[in-house]
């Protein structure tokens, strides 16, 4: 009884392996270092949608990040490096397993008469064989499941890594649709200014050809109206710019979609309140933060595949199978013929190979520990530049507005006092240029603020309760 409790253990013990890989400990993000971000911390299951950009009600935002997510090649790559992690993966994972063959064979021999065992004479024999071997190595020191480690860890990063390109993908398509309705918006303003302007020109060249008007007044008309034109040349050349990167996320021209008379893309939309209630595992979530991390776990593991090789390996082989001289008789029951054995290969002397190669795993993992602790950092630090951006642009949005709401009351004014008389056209037109810069200041600064709000979905991870749309 006892003897079979002490074999089972043993066998236990032989079969499961013991890894070599050394434990592996990862700071965690502190919620309070969220806190200070001005980020409000919480231990709940808070949840943000995957597809964020549908907060802004944009069905035409909605169609394009939807295409993108179809289309965009990146996207494409970084989904076949998860099939094939996945694939490396089922390799590592089989290698746990014996493998079974089936091996047959027919020949015929002559042999030769001056060989020690012919005694000179010759003889000619056929032979039919028919085997199936098995072969099964043994993870005694848990190279097989540390490899096993790695190449899950290496899935898991490629998964993240495709998270990640989807998430700069949809933010990269927002935030050029913000700058392409922003540069619409601009454009619209400018050719209507443009317009007036030229009416305004016109009126001023008429008086003063009659004498009513100085030379200097109609000077400075044609100087705005020039200067409107170039900020319309300006604002189409950055639109053409903003729509081939666009297009590029896309996959496709979107010259066609600009042309669309069903399409309005003139407008920003308004501002959408971004969480800042949030879990405290929140920037643990990050596309980034897992691969790296991944990355880490499987560089761990694969010190232990090295140190593997300081160690002895037990492989087990065995054949079954059927030999016989003719092939008629090849399938009785005396031609079995079965062979079992084991084979014992340990390293003597291999002149530093494996403790370098251990060397070379412990490097890599420290290098996976300083990109992980970097890619922390450098999450804390878009978070909380994309914070206080978005305070700022805020204030600064409503400065904007007031700014505006002042100068077109100054251009009233203007008008009435040089109507009666009271000041020259030129303060009339100091006025016009400083709402016309204002008003695309205004423009400028909420598709900056719309911005700041994506780059915060994007430091947030832009989601952390995603579909699992790579299984």
């Amino acid at each position: 009884m006892y003897k079979k409790i002490f074999l089972a253990s043993i066998c236990t013990a032989i079969f499961t392996g013991c890894s070599l890989s050394p434990k592996l400990t990862v700071s965690q993000i502190d919620p309070y270092d969220l806190g200070a971000l001005g980020l409000n911390v919480n231990h709940n299951n808070s949840s943000i949608s995957d597809k964020w950009w549908e907060e802004y009600g944009d069905k035409t935002l909605n169609s394009l990040v939807e295409e993108a997510l179809n289309n965009n090649k990146d996207l494409e790559i970084a989904i076949l490096n998860i099939s094939l992690a996945r694939s490396s993966l089922s390799i590592k994972e089989a290698d746990r397993y014996p493998t079974l063959g089936v091996q047959g064979g027919a020949s015929r021999t002559q042999t030769s008469e001056e060989a020690f065992s012919s005694q000179g004479r010759r003889s000619t024999f056929n032979d039919f064989s028919l085997s199936a071997i098995l072969n099964y190595e043994i993870d005694l020191w848990g190279k097989i499941s540390s490899a096993n480690a790695a190449a899950k860890a290496d899935l898991l990063a490629s998964k993240a890594t495709a998270d990640g390109v989807r998430l700069s993908l949809a933010s990269g398509v927002v935030d050029s649709y913000f700058v392409l309705l922003s540069l619409k918006e601009q454009l619209s303003l400018v050719k209507k200014t443009i317009q007036t302007r030229k009416e305004s020109y016109e009126l001023t060249k008429i008086r003063f050809e009659e004498g009513v008007e100085r030379e200097s007044t109609l000077t400075q008309q044609e100087s705005l109206l020039a200067t409107a034109k170039i900020k319309k040349n300006n604002i189409e050349q950055q639109i053409a710019t903003t729509s081939s990167a666009l297009g590029i996320l896309l996959g496709r021209d979107v010259r066609r979609l600009l042309a669309d008379k069903n399409i309005k893309i003139d407008k920003l939309p308004n501002d959408i309140n971004v969480p800042t209630d949030i879990p405290s595992s929140i920037l643990q979530n990050r596309p980034d933060i897992e691969t790296s991390f991944q990355q880490l776990v499987s560089s761990n593991a694969l010190i232990g595949v090295a140190r593997a090789a300081y160690f002895p390996s037990l492989s087990l082989s065995a054949l079954f199978g059927l030999d016989s001289y003719k092939a008629d008789n090849l399938f009785k029951t005396s031609a079995k013929t079965w062979n079992a054995g084991s084979t014992l290969a340990a390293p003597l002397i291999d002149f530093g190979r494996t403790s370098n190669n251990v060397e070379i795993a412990k490097i890599s993992k420290n290098i996976a520990v300083l990109n992980y602790e970097k890619t922390v950092l450098n999450a804390f630090s878009e978070v909380y530049n994309a914070v206080t951006s978005r305070m700022l642009l805020q204030e600064n949005l409503k400065n904007s507005l007031d700014y505006e709401k002042a100068i077109n009351r100054t251009l009233e004014l203007a008008n009435y006092q040089y109507e009666v008389g009271y000041v020259d056209y030129l303060l009339v037109l100091d006025a016009q240029r400083s709402l016309l810069d204002a008003q695309l200041s205004r423009i400028q600064t909420h598709q900056a603020l719309l911005s700041s709000g994506v780059a915060l979905f994007k430091a947030l991870g832009g989601g952390w309760n995603k579909d699992k749309i790579y299984e």
